[in-house]
């Protein structure tokens, strides 16, 4: 294993089922995963520090649907109760009229660092909206940062932010979840999220987290983990990438110590700098700890 042995886990979720709304975690709601329940219950800054063994030095946490219409009350909530150093990402609904005033609202919270609208299938369409090229705007204009969760293989939908990060140079990205890299690393669908990746990449105004692999495939393989990996640094750099758990949901592969074991051993080839670049140094500097 690698000599770092801490780390900051710049993606993780903590749930509070008794004040937050979190319509997304209940059955009778999308998404319709057969194994929700293994999710839908209370997940603490407690639990999440005695999963890491004392080893986490550090958190971002990314809004989970406690109240998208009152995003600031999330905020309200961790503030109060999370103790050990973390930042956080709040929720933005990027089409409404109230846009400009909760990222304005929300900037003011000091633990915000960026906000999150999910893009999914909408990608494409939204990117190419005015409105939300506004507000994506109006963000970086407050020092903000905004999470991206999209498929990277999207042609349109990466040509649509492509066209945003030029028009506004100074908006940060932070892409999610390994930027929902294909299964099939032979296919031609892979062949373009290299590509796209290599060109958002040098816009030098994007991050890439790799995490959330159980979101396509529940058993994912270390085989697999290590392959992307591999692919994601030969072309981007380790300055340009974040380990991240995407807890509490990873526990749908493994338990959270071992996720991060894993991750250690995967970076353990790499010189000191860059194990620590990608364990810490790059999530305490994007999210400005």
């Amino acid at each position: 294993m690698t000599t770092t042995t801490n780390w900051i886990d710049p993606h993780i979720h903590l749930f509070a089922l008794g004040v937050g709304e979190y319509g997304w975690l209940r059955a009778e709601n999308p998404p319709y995963w057969s194994d929700k329940a293994l999710i839908a219950k209370e997940f603490t800054e407690t639990q999440l520090n005695a999963a890491s063994q004392g080893r986490l030095q550090g958190f971002v946490h990314i809004e989970a649907g406690f109240d998208n219409q009152r995003p600031w009350r999330e905020l309200q909530f961790l503030t109060t109760h999370c103790k050990r150093p973390f930042r956080s990402i709040a929720c933005i609904d990027l089409n409404t009229c109230e846009a400009h005033s909760h990222i304005d609202t929300l900037a003011a919270y000091s633990s915000v660092s960026g906000l999150r609208h999910i893009l999914d299938d909408d990608a494409a369409h939204l990117l190419h909206t005015p409105k939300v090229r506004w507000s994506l705007a109006h963000m970086a204009s407050r020092n903000l940062s905004f999470e991206a969760q999209f498929d990277v293989a999207d042609s349109i939908a990466v040509k649509a932010l492509l066209q945003t990060l030029e028009r506004t140079p100074d908006l940060r990205i932070a892409i999610n979840h390994t930027a929902i890299a294909p299964l099939a690393l032979s296919s031609s669908r892979f062949m373009m999220w290299k590509e796209h990746i290599r060109r958002l990449s040098e816009t030098k105004q994007v991050m890439f987290k790799f995490s959330g692999l159980e979101m396509q495939d529940r058993q994912w393989s270390w085989q697999r983990a290590y392959l992307l990996f591999d692919a994601l640094l030969s072309i981007t750099s380790p300055q340009q990438v974040m380990l991240a758990s995407n807890y509490p949901l990873s526990l749908w592969r493994m338990p959270y110590i071992k996720l991060w074991e894993g991750y250690c051993e995967m970076v353990s080839i790499l010189p000191t700098s860059e194990q620590e670049a990608l364990l810490k140094r790059n999530a305490h500097k994007w999210y400005g700890f």
